[in-house]
């Protein structure tokens, strides 16, 4: 026997061995890729050829890219703008352009543009138009790739096909057509609604007439005139007389009271008449007057009054105050006619100011009609203008305004498809690889057969003894004589472990079981009691169950056990290996019988008291747990059990359900038959321990 490796406590690990630490685990995965090379290089082989001849006729595609612009510059050709406003430059606008792109109905525009229903790459399949239509739509949506770059004002429009002109053609048709949609979208609407003002501008065409042809009737009923700037001819003749009146009032005014003057003035007006009262010739005659005055009076102080001259002079002055007397009269009767025909041409423009009202006064509901007849037909008409010319903008806006998207890259035809056959090489590799290791790693977690230390002792707290291989039976003729392999450099561990001295009792029964038949127990028992015995211990082999390699003897345990006979007749000395064999039956063997309860009654129990007292060990060759119930008993009895496990054939469920039924105390497990190739490729340490015994076992011999 050979010490195995100890852990502490570690935990759960798909790969087998140590605790989680980074060195273990790429140990550990090394040694996983090691035991599964042949699967891991078999699946990755076929699956990375699989996919390098799929991705080569499927991914290595031509991409053919065509670069839009949303330019967030607008030029302006006239000085009012269409209907719709230029494309926002924030990222909601431009990113709405890009899902609209990307919509179905957008996408079956392009098809039904390009016809891509009759192209061998785009079309898909349908029984009918529309589901052929919709088959195509689905394929060109998978190969379109309609992206903003990053925050800038960049569209890329990527098309992938296994054609490099169909790539670019598609590219630029799927670019060309954002273009007319987005151009469309604005000189269409501005269209429409150029068509809409026109149906709205005959409606208002009629309603103009109609209230312009109210308020003409209604003119002519009145026999009302207009005289420009707003206002018929009556309110212009009103205005006009009554303006005539006030002036005639003041020249009126005027003339009274310059009759009144002269009247009052009399003869003697002459010194008081106001300057603007005299006319010319009066004037004159009171210059004429003052100069023959100053004469006479400077002649009259030198000649003297009675001078002939200052005489002439005197008469001179009178004849001139007689002309003033006579001027004054005449400016009266002048003055007075004036007045008088004043006043007659004030009466007179009263009179037809006073006609012209009352006429004007008859007319007053009338023209408050007239006046909205007038007002209605205003309004009518200037919304009439306006619409009609914002319908004539439109018409010339349409053509002029320029839009504010672009292709500023088309698409090329692509030299080369991508991605490159390094590449896909490379990820064939990579799949494949990852495919093997996933067959292996499911391979692995399937097989729940045990062959680690580890994970025995992760069953239920057991301790793992050693490892046993496998080995052939000695002797010239292998059929004829049934040796069992010597196993005992394979023991010396456990052998230490279970002696009466180290367990600290008189006699010692250990109890050997497993899982399932056919794992070794027997084998593992003889070898056991061998070593034993050769210690110098007193030992004692019971056989539980059946052994196939020891010929039946005439009498046996289940005789004993049947009968109650004694235990001594059925002990059976081994003087070549050194220990005492109880065999399992002789004359009961075939017979029909209750083993199980033999085996759980009291009378074994006996007959095991009594044997600890003749032997100091005492080794029973025990049923499987799972196919003997009394193994459970027999366990009960023993204080050591020994547990087997056939490397890689018993399962973790089957051993874990063997263990939970005997619920024996101390146990120890033995792993049998194992491979120490194969057991290199989970625990390498273990692997080379058990070498190790083997080539001491080689050199002993």
């Amino acid at each position: 026997m050979y010490p195995t490796a100890r852990y502490d406590q570690p935990a759960p690990n798909p790969l087998y061995g140590a605790p989680p630490s980074p060195f273990s685990l790429l140990k550990r995965f090394a040694l996983f890729l090691r035991r599964n090379a042949l699967l891991i290089s078999t699946v990755g082989a076929a699956v990375g050829g699989a996919a390098f001849l799929a991705g080569n006729f499927t991914l290595r595609q031509y991409h053919a890219t065509a670069v839009l612009m949303v330019d967030p510059r607008a030029a302006r050709v006239t000085q009012n703008s269409g209907v719709l406003a230029n494309i926002g430059s924030d990222f909601n606008a431009i990113e709405s352009i890009v899902q609209i792109a990307k919509s179905e109905a957008f996408l079956g525009s392009v098809v039904d543009q390009l016809e891509l229903t009759h192209d061998p790459v785009f079309a898909g399949k349908g029984a009918t138009e529309d589901q052929l239509r919709q088959s195509t739509i689905d394929n060109l949506a998978s190969r379109l790739s309609i992206a903003r770059r990053g925050t800038t004002y960049v569209i890329d429009v990527t098309v992938k096909a296994p054609s490099a002109e169909k790539a670019a053609k598609v590219a630029n048709g799927a670019a060309r057509k954002i273009l007319e949609d987005q151009t469309n979208l604005r000189s269409g609407l501005s269209a429409r609604t150029a068509a809409t003002i026109e149906g709205r501008l005959s409606e208002l065409r009629e309603r103009v007439g109609k209230a312009e042809e109210a308020a003409a009737d209604l003119k002519a009923k009145m026999k009302v005139t207009d005289a420009g700037q707003g206002s018929t001819l009556l309110e212009r003749r009103v205005y006009e007389l009554n303006q005539q009146l006030v002036l005639a009032g003041a020249r009126t005014a005027e003339a009274r009271a310059r009759y009144e003057l002269l009247r009052k003035a009399g003869p003697s007006a002459g010194n008081n008449l106001p300057q603007a009262a005299q006319s010319p010739i009066f004037s004159s005659l009171r210059a004429e007057y003052a100069r023959l005055s100053r004469q006479s009076a400077d002649q009259a102080t030198v000649l003297g009054p009675k001078h002939p001259e200052v005489v002439s002079l005197n008469a001179q002055i009178s004849d001139i105050r007689r002309q003033l007397t006579a001027e004054i009269g005449r400016m009266t009767s002048t003055a007075r006619a004036e007045y008088q025909e004043s006043e007659g041409r004030e009466a007179d423009l009263a009179r037809q100011l006073k006609e012209a009202q009352t006429e004007s006064g008859e007319l007053g509901p009338q023209m408050v009609k007239l006046a909205e007849l007038e007002r209605e037909a205003k309004a009518e008409r200037a919304v009439y203008e306006e619409l009609l010319s914002r319908q004539r903008e439109l018409r010339q806006v349409k053509d002029l305004e320029p839009s504010d998207i672009r292709i500023v890259s088309p698409a090329a035809t692509p030299p080369k498809p991508l991605p490159g056959r390094i590449v896909v090489l490379a990820v064939s590799a990579i799949i494949g690889l990852l495919a093997g290791t996933a067959a292996a790693a499911i391979r692995e977690w399937r097989g729940r057969t045990l062959k680690t230390a580890l994970q025995a002792e992760r069953l239920g707290g057991v301790e793992v003894f050693g490892f046993l291989p496998t080995m052939p039976r000695q002797g010239p003729d292998r059929d004829a004589a049934q040796v069992v392999p010597d196993l005992t450099p394979w023991l010396t561990e456990l052998c230490a472990e279970v002696t009466p001295e180290v367990l600290g009792a008189e006699s010692v029964v250990i109890f050997v079981t497993s899982a399932h038949r056919g794992e070794g127990r027997s084998t593992i028992a003889v070898n056991l009691a061998a070593y034993l015995s050769e210690g110098g211990d007193r030992v004692l082999l019971v056989e539980a169950d059946r052994a196939a390699h020891v010929k039946k003897p005439p009498y046996g345990l289940l005789d004993v056990l049947e009968s109650g006979e004694d235990l001594k007749g059925a002990l059976v000395e081994q003087a070549a290996d050194g220990y005492t064999l109880l065999p399992y039956g002789g004359r009961m063997l075939n017979r029909h019988s209750s083993i199980g309860g033999l085996m759980s009654g009291m009378t074994l129990r006996a007959a095991l008291k009594l044997a600890r007292k003749w032997f100091d060990v005492i080794v029973i060759d025990g049923p499987p747990a799972l196919e003997a119930p009394h193994a459970r008993f027999l366990a009960a009895q023993a204080d050591y059990t020994v547990f087997l496990i056939e490397w890689d054939k018993t399962s973790a469920d089957d051993a874990d359900a063997a263990l939970d039924r005997l619920d024996a105390g101390a146990t120890a497990v033995l792993y049998n038959k194992a491979d120490a190739a194969r057991l290199s490729l989970y625990d390498p340490e273990q692997s080379r321990q058990m070498a190790l015994c083997g080539e001491g076992a080689a050199r002993a011999a």
